[in-house]
This record gives C-alpha cells, sequence and structure tokens, in this order.
C-alpha cells in the first residue's frame, strides 16, 4: 500500500504539468492553478486537507474498538458519537456567528479542541486498560472532537474562499472539496493500517492508543499551517495599516 503513495504523487505531478501545458496553449484548464497564489486558500486547501487526512480516522477507529475489541453493539458504538454530533452542531453555530469577526483564530481553537479530544480519549483507554473507568468516558473526548469539526470545517471554509475571485469560485470550491474526500480516504488507509499493524503484535489498547497518536501528529501538522496563516494574515493586516 505504501508504495503507491509515490505512485500518486507522480499522477499528481503529471496532472499539474498537463494543467499548465492547456493553459498555456489558451485553452480553458479544469482547474485554474493561479489560485495557488491566493494565499488564504492554498493555506485553507492545506489546512482542510490535513484536517481530514487525520480526525475523521477517528470514527472508524472508535467503530472498531469498542464493537470489535470490547463487545459493543453497534447501537452502543453509535451512541458514543451522539454527544459529539450535537456538539458539532452547536460549536458549528457558534463558530459561524464569529467567524469574519476572529477570522482562523476561531479553526485554531477548533483544532486545539480537537487535539484536547484526542488526548483525552487516549487517556481515557489507558486508564480503562488498567480498570480504573468505563470506556463510556470516551464520551468526553469524542465530544470535544465533535466541538471541533463545527469550529474547524465550515469556518475554514468560509476563510478558504473568502479571497477568491467570483469568476473563480466554483473552481476553486471544487478542488477544495476534492482534496478534502482524497484526504479521508487516503488518512483512513494510513491510520487503520497503523492501527492494524499494532494490532498484529500487541493488544487493542495498545493499538487504539498508537492510532490516535498518529491522529494527533496530523492534527498538529494540520495546527502548525493555520498557526502560520493566522502570522500571515496579522502581517497583512500590518502592512495594510501603515
Amino acid at each position: 500500500m505504501w508504495g503507491l503513495l509515490p505512485a500518486g504523487l507522480v499522477v499528481v505531478a503529471g496532472w499539474v504539468f498537463w494543467e499548465k501545458t492547456y493553459a498555456a496553449r489558451g485553452r480553458s484548464p479544469m482547474v485554474d492553478l493561479g489560485l495557488f497564489r491566493i494565499g488564504s486558500y492554498t493555506m485553507g486547501t492545506a489546512v482542510a486537507g490535513l484536517y481530514f487526512v487525520g480526525v475523521p480516522s477517528v470514527w472508524v477507529l472508535v467503530a472498531i474498538y469498542v464493537q470489535q475489541g470490547q463487545g459493543f453493539s453497534a447501537l452502543e458504538a453509535g451512541l458514543l458519537g451522539l454527544p459529539a454530533a450535537i456538539c458539532t452542531a452547536a460549536g458549528s453555530h457558534l463558530a459561524g456567528l464569529r467567524v469574519m469577526e476572529c477570522g482562523r483564530k476561531i479553526v485554531i481553537a477548533g483544532l486545539l479542541c480537537a487535539l484536547a479530544g484526542l488526548l483525552i480519549c487516549i487517556a481515557v483507554i489507558e486508564l480503562h486498560a488498567i480498570g480504573m473507568i468505563g470506556i463510556w468516558w470516551l464520551l468526553a473526548g469524542l465530544a470535544f472532537l465533535g466541538l471541533a469539526q463545527g469550529a474547524v470545517i465550515a469556518p475554514n471554509q468560509a476563510l478558504t474562499m473568502l479571497e477568491v475571485p467570483l469568476e473563480s469560485v466554483g473552481s476553486a470550491g471544487g478542488v477544495m472539496q476534492t482534496s478534502q474526500r482524497i484526504a479521508t480516504a487516503v488518512g483512513m488507509a494510513m491510520i487503520t493500517a497503523v492501527f492494524f499493524a499494532t494490532l498484529a503484535v500487541s493488544n487493542w489498547d495498545v493499538a487504539m492508543r498508537v492510532g490516535l497518536a498518529a491522529i494527533v501528529v496530523v492534527a498538529l501538522a494540520t495546527l502548525w499551517v493555520a498557526v502560520a496563516d493566522q502570522r500571515r494574515r496579522s502581517r497583512k493586516v500590518q502592512k495594510n495599516e501603515r
């Protein structure tokens, strides 16, 4: 599986070359690569891509872990995600009210919530493994992840598209959505591969902690990009004020 990643990069490089030469002949390319000269669009698309590589895989790992590793029914596994769904709706509403005022800080706060949720889940699994608490305490960590989804996904989309010219919004939105779908597929393949490779040499609790730790690494990378974009925006504002 890992060998397919370099092959995928070659395909992407070939597509970029084709788009450039196609546009150079005066034709209309599928994607205007000039969009990536817009800082907010490039950084926002990177935030979205990285986020979808990591965080959506949590729900796959949780479903596998609690059903196959802990003996939960499908209904019980679904109930674990119910508070997170409510928190996602609440977080999305609150973030939507303030996104134009606070900008990328909303997304950064959401990513911090995601990291907190992941660390809580890791702690719960560790404490459960030594018999101190029940696995239902995962509800707390997953609730933080729900808040994160509400504060990251929709606000990031709004901020990413903010400076895109009107005539390019269709193409820009399509590229962003496609990157999210590809990132989700690649991320789930990678994270579950890490999970099952660990499970093969350990147990369910260790495999779950390692899988979540891998997602923490991706979330930290996403946070780094979001902070970098916030700094870029701050410098731009300061420059305009002079």
